[in-house]
């Protein structure tokens, strides 16, 4: 549903764009991080079904009759799709980086 709700806000000229940073998928490992509720939560296997079922949903494309992909509706990028959090990266964590 939100796939034809993107397109029609392209199509009246009120999107510039139909790709989406979303979801955000990263694992939500410590609740001091800011953006928690953003995610599916802290389990692989839920993360994996919540971002399958997402793309899905924004991008269409439901098998036709013909066994092809029908058209595509929005474009979802994954956002923080790997290796994202400096979970104990050479002895850095997200807590202790210094970017300067």
């Amino acid at each position: 549903a939100i796939g034809f709700e993107a397109r029609a806000l392209y199509n009246a000229g009120q999107a510039t764009g139909l790709t989406f940073w979303a979801p955000n998928i990263n694992i939500f490992r410590d609740p001091r991080w800011g953006r928690g509720q953003e995610t599916p939560g802290e389990d692989p296997l839920t993360s994996s079904r919540y971002a399958a079922a997402y793309v899905r949903g924004l991008q269409g494309a439901p098998l036709q009759g013909n066994g092809r992909l029908g058209p595509l509706r929005a474009s979802a990028c994954c956002k923080h799709f790997t290796a994202y959090d400096l979970d104990n990266w050479k002895g850095t964590t997200r807590y202790v980086f210094n970017a300067i």
